[in-house]
């Protein structure tokens, strides 16, 4: 999810009811959609001619997966912006180069009385794994705590994976270590100037999540705590509880290794915001020490400072291996990533296409991208991408789409995708965008996308995106693919931004019940 520029209040929360496709923030439910094949363009038009959409520019199309007809097409060449809905290619392509089953390993070497992590780019490393596996989520992500409010945190411990290898280290019978590295150079740490640093080292997204619980009563102080807690940062904090107002917090560094939260939060209430950690490699190296401190095993070095990556060994060939952590299967990652439209991972994922070829920039990742989607019949001339989470510079066919949701449909990894698809009316991104009662709940699985900003001009906002694209099992017993798009829709409020998300929800039931 892109992040609210500084235009102020109201773009803050457009961003945080449109990331959350018009439906997360008690917006009104769309209706039932009409149940003929007919009424599908009827539909369609009827909302185009809507006053909204007066300027808008659309791009729909819907083909049936059993023989590739087109059932209905509206502007389906034109290349628009696509939001988030980027992340399907992305995901893809990551599942086609490395396989729904893939694990990650990061593996501990003792190395000359030093303790050596080589990072693997595992985008969660234990941090989120439920008892049975799987990799864990909420509806709204705490990536976009920030932007949102509010964003509940999953249960799980995000030092999982670094305690385990603590355990690990202490069982191989070392009781201490000169010092601690990490070793990232599986592929190049990169900042792509995006609020965060895409790193192989990854431990809780490379956020320190900072939870502001407001006093019993209005003008006491707010109580400030950090996951995971860390000796590298230490925590300012000058929030004031308040009455009948909502929050208002600021999170930005204060200095090295200093966080500062100021603000306002209401009495009684919970607020969750994140801070990105600039230097990630320093961040995991800090936390691990940490982590064999608390199992016992003395570690000489201090936690805080840079990882003094200069001492890293050119192999690891007869090096003692004394821990490895083992991810869930990749597809539990893709799951995560489409639910909740993550973007630090569908980022990572470009890199780790490039890793996974034997290159390590992001260019030669994105370079990687390209053959994998003609693979799955993508004509990439339809499209133009610059990142694999959705920025403003992609440009993406609703046809494009369409062929890479029909190839990727007729591929070993279709059920692996289709299944980390937000679910209309249950899950992810689509939990609240339709009414409960609909017939459409649970037969439609699409990724959606949002891009927003300022008119200045007008002094209004604008929805530069909205994007849906996934499949439907259709009320006939049809299954198809779809991709809807429209760019370029002036609204004057957060209710009309809030009804874009919907329309394109309603125009996805309407497609279920009419074909």
């Amino acid at each position: 999810m892109p992040s609210p520029s500084a235009t102020g209040a109201v773009l803050g929360t457009l961003f945080a009811c449109l990331i959350l496709c018009a439906g997360c923030m008690s917006s009104p439910a769309a209706q039932t959609a009409p149940a003929s094949s007919g009424t599908v363009a009827a539909a369609f038009d009827a909302l185009a001619a809507e006053p909204q959409y007066q300027h808008a520019t659309w791009g729909v199309l819907v083909v049936d997966l059993a023989n590739n007809t087109t059932l209905y097409g509206k502007n389906p060449d034109a290349m628009l912006m696509p939001g988030s809905t980027t992340k399907c290619f992305s995901s893809a392509a990551a599942l086609a180069a490395l396989g729904p089953d893939h694990r990650f390993e990061t593996p501990v070497y003792t190395v000359n009385d030093t303790l050596v992590l080589v990072a693997s780019g595992d985008p969660t490393l234990g941090g989120r794994t439920r008892p049975d596996g799987t990799v864990d989520f909420t509806n709204i992500d705490h990536g976009d705590a920030n932007a949102l409010g509010g964003a509940p945190l999953t249960p799980e411990d995000p030092l999982g994976g670094l305690d385990d290898l603590a355990r690990q280290v202490k069982a191989s019978g070392i009781a201490s270590a000169r010092d601690v590295l990490v070793d990232d150079r599986v592929f190049e740490t990169t900042d792509l100037g995006k609020e965060y640093v895409l790193s192989p080292m990854i431990v809780n997204d490379n956020l320190i999540d900072i939870t502001v619980a407001g006093a019993e009563a209005p003008g006491g102080n707010a109580t400030v705590r950090t996951r995971p807690e860390t000796a590298l940062f230490r925590v300012v904090a000058n929030v004031t509880s308040t009455s009948g107002v909502p929050a208002d917090l600021t999170v930005e560094p204060a200095g090295p290794g200093v966080i500062a939260v100021s603000g306002t939060v209401p009495a009684g209430a919970i607020e969750n915001r994140t801070f990105a950690v600039p230097d990630p490699a320093a961040f995991g190296r800090a936390l691990l020490i940490e982590a064999l401190r608390r199992q016992g095993v003395g570690i000489s070095a201090n936690a805080t400072g840079p990882n003094p990556d200069s001492g890293l060994p050119t192999s690891y060939a007869g090096a003692p291996k004394v821990a490895s952590f083992v991810s869930p299967p990749f597809a539990e990652d893709v799951k995560l990533t489409l639910k909740v439209s993550q973007n630090y991972h569908a980022d990572i994922y470009v890199l780790l296409l490039g890793a996974a070829n034997g290159t390590r920039t992001f260019a030669d990742g994105m370079a990687r991208m390209a053959p994998l989607l003609r693979g799955h019949g993508v004509d990439t001339g339809a499209l133009s991408l610059v990142d694999g989470e959705g920025s403003d510079g992609n440009r993406v066919s609703p046809r494009a789409a369409v062929q890479l949701l029909a190839g990727v449909a007729a591929s070993p990894d279709a059920a692996a995708f289709a299944n980390a698809l937000p679910v209309l009316g249950v899950d992810g991104t689509l939990a609240d965008s339709i009414a409960k009662d609909s017939p459409a709940v649970g037969k439609v699985r699409a990724k959606t996308g949002t891009t927003i900003g300022i008119d200045a001009l007008a002094g209004r906002p604008i929805v530069w995106n909205k994007a849906l694209a996934g499949y439907a099992d259709c009320a006939s017993g049809r299954r198809v693919a779809f991709a809807l798009c429209v760019n370029n829709v002036p609204v004057d409020d957060v209710a009309g931004a809030l009804a874009v998300g919907n329309d394109l929800a309603a125009l996805a039931a309407a497609i279920r019940q009419g074909y």
